[in-house]
């Protein structure tokens, strides 16, 4: 059971639907004449080919129409779940499509439903069967824990009507995935003055205890140690003191690792660059790329994926105080190159510099950063999709081939060579910031300028994307857990 709902597979017939008290029929325009072949109670199937002669709409995507109409004795909810036409009906649009539905479901208070779709009789459509399944569970995701009355949904068991192969495995592959989706969510959800840097450390910990996780956890003292003093000089100015985490899991022998790193900042009010007060509680958000590493971990874990991958979290806290970095402060990297701090604002590229330097010392022969990193990456491509930074093109579409099966866009910007050169400094070997022109690029390449010469890498930018400024489809108002389900997907085509 995962946010009210429990997804099981069922063969198509007349009996799947008795004692249903929801219908919900998926429909791309293509799919109508095959209606019928959902072996529908007559009832039902009379009333949508009616409703379907009436209203030209219905098949649009993400067009959902309710309709009440009594079947044997008893009121049923019929929901007609629109998924586009033509090249538009992928699975990214049943995925939306199902999220919408589970809110439907959980407000007519549906105790057992009944999910079908022409597409799914297709015995090959287990990206369709996923992407229902996973829309379901997230769509119906809520973060409600400090409220004083809540009230939880009425669980709901859903039978998903499929001849698609080995469609039970499908499922509880799809429940696990979802699940880590909304734990990263929780994480990024809940507020700075709970989650500090320590608290992912023992999250990882926790992960450990229940999974075949291995976890290195580094404090003040060992980062200090291994001389990762940009992590260090964004923490300083925090009474909670900094952490990396280092997550590894090998479920494929000696094959080559790859690293997700992400971006830890639990709370980040610029430091002393301070922010303007104006929405900066949302800064609690900045730890989404850390967040999404994280629940990552968890589902390729639990998914035993035959992959070998490192999951390293960078941890801090941005905040102004007498020990706080200055701008014009010079920082020394775990790598030897010097930094001239502009910004302190510009603190993530700072921590991933020394995590990213960490992975390649343990053996990743891909690293594959992620961070809420910038602002301009929303002047380049709005809050829809991520920006991608890479020295190597084939791994740049790889991930965009992820994101597409996560229902996730991305896009891949230039490493124009006058960006790499506006991070220059006359007094150290980089600057922190390059200032407004081309941000999202030249934040990307100076993380890129710790990864050792001969490392496929690419740079993730999610600070567009971490947060949904409203609920719509699969997506809930708040943290999203943007790019958890792309590295999950990732993690199996490795």
């Amino acid at each position: 059971m995962l946010n009210g709902f429990q997804c099981r597979a069922a063969d198509v017939s007349n009996a799947v639907y008795e004692g249903a008290d929801s219908i919900v029929i998926f429909l791309c325009k293509e799919c109508v004449p095959a209606l019928g072949r959902l072996q529908l109670p007559a009832a039902v199937e009379q009333a949508v080919n009616a409703y379907l002669q009436a209203y030209d709409d219905v098949c649009e995507a993400e067009a959902l129409h309710t309709l009440v109409l009594p079947v044997e004795n008893s009121l049923v909810t019929v929901l007609l779940a629109g998924c586009g036409a033509g090249k538009e009906c992928k699975p990214a649009v049943f995925r939306r499509a199902a999220g919408a539905v589970a809110r439907a479901l959980h407000k007519a208070k549906a105790g057992k439903a009944v999910l079908a779709a022409p597409i799914l009789l297709n015995p090959k459509r287990g990206p369709y069967l996923e992407a229902v399944a996973e829309g379901l569970y997230l769509g119906a995701y809520t973060f409600d824990i400090f409220k004083s009355e809540s009230k939880p949904a009425v669980p709901c068991a859903v039978q998903i009507v499929s001849a698609v192969d080995e469609a039970d495995a499908l499922l509880s592959k799809a429940c696990i995935a979802a699940e880590a989706v909304c734990y990263t969510r929780d994480l990024v959800n809940n507020p700075g003055n709970l989650l500090v840097p320590q608290s992912l450390a023992e999250e990882a910990l926790q992960l450990a205890e229940e999974l075949p996780l291995e976890v290195e956890v580094l404090d003040a003292t060992m980062l200090a140690v291994k001389n990762m003093n940009a992590i260090l000089a964004v923490g300083q100015g925090s009474i909670h003191p900094p952490y990396l985490v280092a997550i590894k899991y090998q479920g494929a022998g000696n094959a080559p690792f790859t690293a997700f790193v992400g971006k830890g900042i639990t709370f980040d009010s610029g430091g002393i660059s301070i922010k303007p007060d104006d929405n900066m509680g949302e800064m609690k958000d900045d730890m989404s790329g850390a967040g999404a590493v994280l629940g990552a971990m968890k589902a390729i874990a639990a998914l035993k994926l035959p992959c070998n991958v490192l999951g390293i979290m960078a941890c801090a806290e941005n905040m102004p105080s007498g020990s706080a970095q200055r701008p014009g402060d010079i920082v020394r990297a775990a790598n030897g190159k010097t930094i001239e701090v502009v910004s302190t604002d510009a603190e993530g590229r700072m921590v991933l510099a020394d995590a990213v330097w960490y992975a390649c010392r343990l053996g990743a022969k891909r690293v594959i950063d992620i961070a809420s990193l910038t602002g301009a990456v929303i002047i380049a491509l709005g809050k829809e999709t991520g920006g991608i930074i890479a020295n190597d093109d084939a791994l740049a579409e790889q991930i965009k081939l992820a994101g597409k099966y996560a229902g996730e866009g991305y896009w891949q910007l230039p490493s124009l060579p006058d960006c790499k050169e506006a991070l220059k400094s006359d007094v150290a070997d980089l600057l922190n910031s390059a200032g407004r022109a081309g941000g999202c690029i030249t934040g990307g390449l100076f993380i890129g300028e710790f990864v050792d010469k001969d490392i496929s890498w690419a740079h993730i930018d999610i600070g567009g994307t971490s947060t949904a400024e409203k609920t719509a489809g699969h997506k809930v108002k708040g943290g999203s857990g943007f790019g958890t389900l792309t590295l999950i997907k990732l993690a199996g085509m490795l």
